[in-house]
C-alpha cells in the first residue's frame, strides 16, 4: 500500500469516525429530551411504570440478542473482506434467526409471568406491551451491526438513534400541547414498538446485506455454523454480565444507603460514562476494520487500526476527564440543587471509565480475535469481586465506596484485558505501549 492509498486511508476513518460520534452525541442529546418529555407528559406514577417497563425490556432484549450483534459483526467483516459474499448472508441469516427466537422466548417469558402470576395481575397489560416492545428493541439493536460490516455508518445509526427519538419527542409535545389525548405507558410502549419496528423493517432494505429479499434469495454457506455456535456463547454472556453490572451495582447500593444518595451516584455515574462517548464512536468504525484484521492473523495491521484509535481518543477524553475534575460539580447541578455533593464520586467513577477509554478497544479486539470466552471469565471476575466488595466498601466509606467499586471493577477489567491481549498477538491496544516497555526492561 503506498502512502497516498494510506492517508486517504486514515482520512476516511477519521471521517467516518467524527460522523459516528456526531451521530452518538446528537442520540445523547435526544435520549435525554426524550425521557424528559415523557416524564412530564405521563406524570410521577406513569413514568414510574413506564420506567420499570423499559428498563425489563431493554434487559430482555440484550439476553435476547444472545451474542448475535458482534458476532455477526466478527464473522460477516472478515467474510465481505474476503469477497465471501455467500458466507456472510449465511451468518447474517443465522443471526436474525437466534435473535428473533431468543426475544420471542424472552418475551412470551414475560408474557406469561403477567399472565399467571398474581403479583402481576395489575400490570397485564404494562406486560404484554413490554414484551412486544422486547422483540423489537431486540432487532433494533441487531440490525445495524451487519450493516457496519458493511461499510454503511449512516444507515446503521441514523433510524434508532435519531429518527425515532425525534418522533417519539414529537408525539410526546403534541400530547404536552393538546394536539393528540395524553398517552399511558402501555400507548407509550405500544407506540413505540410501532415506530421503532417500522424504522427497523425500512432500514432493513437500505443496505443489500440486510435486504430480506437478497438474503433470503441469494446463496449462503452455512459450512461454518458450529464456529458461529461456540463464538455465540461466550459473546452472550459478555454483553448480559456487562449489561447488567453497573445496574446491579446501583441496585445493591440502594438497599444500603438513602435514597436521596442513590439519586446523586446514579447521576454521577451517568454523567462519568460521557467518557465512553469517543470509544464507542471510534469503535463504530473501527470493529469492522479489526474483525476483518484479525480474522487473517494481520496484527501489524490491527496495531496500526489501534494506533489510529488512541491518537483520535486520547486528547478528547483527557480534556473531557479535565472538564468534570474542574467544573463537574455545575455538571452534576444541572439534576438538582444538592446534586454538587457527588463531585467527588464523579471523579473517581470517571477516573476508571478513562482507563477503560485510553486503554483502547480491549473488548472489541478480545472478541474479533476468538478470544471472547477469556474475556467472559475476566468480566464475570472483576464484576464479582466488584459487586462482592460493595457492602463493605460503603459500610467504611459511603457513596464514595460504591464509587471506588464501580471504578475499579472497569480499571481491572481493562488492565487484565490488555495484558492478555499483548500477550497473546502483540497488540497495545491504547495509549501504554508495552513492547517498548518490555524492551526497555530487558535492556
Amino acid at each position: 500500500m503506498n502512502t497516498g492509498s494510506i492517508a486517504n486511508s486514515g482520512k476516511r476513518f477519521a471521517l467516518k469516525s467524527l460522523a459516528a460520534l456526531a451521530i452518538k452525541c446528537a442520540a445523547a442529546g435526544l435520549s435525554f429530551v426524550m425521557f424528559v418529555a415523557l416524564s412530564r407528559g405521563l406524570g410521577d406514577d406513569g413514568f414510574g411504570q413506564f420506567s420499570f417497563a423499559f428498563s425489563l425490556a431493554t434487559i430482555l432484549a440484550v439476553a435476547g440478542t444472545a451474542g448475535q450483534r458482534n458476532l455477526v459483526l466478527r464473522f460477516a467483516s472478515f467474510y465481505l473482506h474476503d469477497h465471501d459474499e455467500a458466507k456472510a448472508r449465511a451468518a447474517v441469516r443465522f443471526s436474525y434467526g437466534i435473535v428473533l427466537l431468543g426475544s420471542a422466548a424472552a418475551a412470551l417469558g414475560l408474557a406469561l409471568a403477567a399472565a399467571l402470576l398474581p403479583a402481576f395481575e395489575q400490570q397485564q397489560g404494562l406486560l404484554w406491551a413490554a414484551a412486544l416492545f422486547t422483540i423489537v428493541l431486540a432487532l433494533a439493536e441487531f440490525q445495524p451491526n451487519p450493516q457496519r460490516a458493511a461499510g454503511s455508518v449512516w444507515r446503521a445509526l441514523l433510524p434508532r438513534d435519531v429518527i425515532f427519538r425525534l418522533a417519539i419527542i414529537a408525539v410526546a409535545a403534541m400530547a404536552a400541547s393538546g394536539m393528540v389525548p395524553a398517552p399511558g405507558p402501555v400507548t407509550v410502549l405500544l407506540l413505540m414498538s410501532a415506530v421503532l419496528g417500522g424504522l427497523v423493517l425500512v432500514q432493513s432494505f437500505l443496505v443489500p446485506l440486510t435486504n430480506p429479499v437478497r438474503l433470503m434469495a441469494g446463496e449462503a454457506d452455512f459450512s461454518q455454523m458450529r464456529q458461529w455456535i461456540s463464538a455465540s456463547w461466550g459473546m452472550w454472556g459478555n454483553s448480559v454480565v456487562d449489561a447488567s453490572g453497573r445496574n446491579i451495582a446501583i441496585v445493591i447500593a440502594g438497599s444500603l444507603l438513602p435514597a436521596a444518595v442513590i439519586g446523586t451516584i446514579f447521576a454521577a455515574l451517568r454523567t462519568a460514562m460521557v467518557l465512553e462517548l469517543f470509544l464507542m464512536a471510534i469503535n463504530i468504525v473501527a470493529a469492522p476494520m479489526l474483525a476483518a484484521q484479525l480474522g487473517k492473523n494481520d496484527f501489524g495491521a490491527a496495531r496500526s487500526t489501534c494506533r489510529r484509535i488512541s491518537l483520535m481518543l486520547g486528547m478528547p477524553t483527557l480534556a473531557c476527564f479535565a472538564f468534570f475534575v474542574l467544573w463537574g460539580g455545575q455538571v452534576l447541578e444541572l439534576f438538582g440543587p444538592g446534586y454538587a455533593a457527588a463531585h467527588p464520586e464523579l471523579i473517581v467513577i470517571s477516573l476508571g471509565y478513562l482507563v477503560s477509554a485510553l486503554a483502547g478497544p480491549t473488548a472489541q479486539i478480545m472478541e474479533m480475535s476468538g478470544h471472547e470466552r477469556m474475556h467472559f471469565v475476566m468480566l464475570t471476575v472483576t464484576t464479582g469481586l466488584a459487586l462482592a466488595a460493595l457492602p463493605a466498601a460503603i459500610a467504611l466509606w459511603g457513596s464514595m465506596g460504591a464509587a471506588i467499586c464501580i471504578s475499579c471493577n472497569l480499571i481491572a477489567l481493562n488492565a487484565a484485558a490488555y495484558i492478555y491481549i499483548f500477550r497473546k498477538t502483540g497488540i497495545s491496544p491504547g495509549l501504554v505501549n508495552l513492547a517498548l516497555l518490555t524492551k526497555e526492561r530487558r535492556q
